[in-house]
């Protein structure tokens, strides 16, 4: 039977997302579908809208067998970090045969040439590569004009590859597998409908962004209401009615302000991804705005994203320096399987997990226990990560820490 992962954020779960796992049965032959999915905070350096029981739930309802969490240490960094350990944790688990994700190219022929091409970087390549970042360009940019170089007779394999998110991730995904020299098979479907930066709800289909943005302006509407499969409707409709989210991190910004006032810059510099007197930048900002877009918008540039400052202000938060950081993204990183959600056919995935796998299966956090240090860090940043982001909510009753004690995996 073959089973197939999917690397998820489900922030939140549309009708999207429910298209991918039926084209992953479909098209692959999958008859068994594990999510890996991010928890409390997401890779663009964000919250998630809702809580990651309710959006592990929905991806259940909705065609998914188990849901695993993948830890803060690797859903909130760039490209390279986050897959790297989203397919590090499938990997261990020693059930999974393939990987399913959704790419702009829809080619994963075409996306492994260039992986590949990248892990070994021939002289030619490197040359071109330090002649566009010489010139003040981005690194994103600079592969994507080299790559445009480099296959200039491939009309395939053109600059627009790397300028498209879901081609980057597909890219990163299997550079991942190479070097871990996993047997798990990269799979991919062409994006449909929509494009992954479109900010409205044009049709059934459509971008994760747009949903966000239409619940951030409008709550809970028709659109909406046209945009998700009705198992999400209904969770999230009771969220609303809860006061239990949406959460942005503007939900954060007094907190926030206060870690960046009284650091100074050399700790500041202790983060990741600090460079070029970027610390500096950031304390001078932080001591004149008020809340958390002033904050971005005075420290961002064309060379430092919103994404990467996001991300930055998150590890602010939770408190994860550089240190800590580059220790998890080692090849023979340990790993657990943190449930979220399954099914009865999860269950008994959970049982060859079992038995393939040396990396410990965590259904009930007060019985998990570990002489490993390394996964004890990384499993103190997940309790941490969900303590600090119930301080997000308004209501009083959903501040209190240590949800992540009282809550069993959801069984559907």
């Amino acid at each position: 039977m073959k089973t197939i992962g999917i690397i998820s954020e489900y922030n939140p779960f549309h009708n999207g997302h429910e298209y991918h796992i039926q084209a992953a049965r479909q098209e692959f032959g999958a008859e068994n579908i594990v999510c890996i999915m991010s928890g409390s905070f997401v890779q663009r350096g964000e919250p998630a809208m809702f809580d990651k029981w309710s959006r592990a739930k929905m991806a259940v309802l909705n065609g998914a067998d188990l849901v695993i969490e993948l830890p803060y240490v690797y859903s909130c960094q760039p490209a390279e970090i986050f897959s790297f350990g989203a397919i590090n944790i499938l990997n261990n688990l020693g059930i999974i045969d393939g990987i399913c994700f959704g790419s702009e190219l829809g080619s994963a022929d075409t996306l492994t040439q260039i992986a590949d091409l990248l892990i070994h970087e021939p002289a030619d390549f490197s040359k071109l590569m330090k002649e566009h970042l010489s010139v003040g360009n981005t690194y994103p940019k600079s592969i994507s004009l080299a790559l445009s170089d480099y296959y200039q007779n491939n009309k395939e394999i053109c600059s627009d590859i790397w300028e498209n998110p879901n081609n980057i991730l597909g890219i990163e995904y299997i550079k991942s597998i190479m070097l871990l020299q996993s047997p798990m098979i990269p799979y991919t479907i062409k994006r449909i409908a929509n494009n992954y930066n479109d900010t409205k709800i044009l049709q059934p289909i459509a971008s994760a962004t747009a949903v966000r943005s239409e619940i951030k302006s409008f709550g809970f509407s028709e659109r909406l209401q046209t945009s998700l499969p009705k198992q999400s409707l209904h969770i999230i409709k009771d969220l609303f009615a809860m006061g239990k989210g949406p959460l942005y991190l503007d939900n954060y910004s007094d907190i926030l302000l206060y870690r960046i006032r009284i650091m100074t810059a050399e700790h500041i510099k202790s983060f990741i991804s600090i460079q070029e007197g970027l610390e500096h930048r950031i304390k001078k900002a932080a001591d004149k705005a008020s809340c958390i877009d002033e904050l971005i918008e005075a420290i961002k540039t064309k060379r430092y994203t919103r994404a990467y400052i996001q991300r930055i202000l998150c590890h602010i938060l939770i408190d994860l320096n550089w240190e800590n950081s580059v220790a998890f993204k080692q090849p023979g990183t340990p790993s657990y399987c943190r449930v979220l959600a399954f099914n009865d056919k999860g269950k008994q995935l959970l049982r060859k997990i079992k038995d393939s796998s040396q990396h410990p299966i965590i259904n009930k956090v007060a019985s998990f226990h570990t002489e490993d240090p390394m996964l004890s860090r990384m499993f103190e940043y997940d309790l941490r990560s969900t303590n600090i982001y119930h301080l997000g909510y308004h209501k009083k009753e959903f501040k209190k820490a240590g949800e992540d004690y009282f809550r069993s995996p959801i069984s559907v």
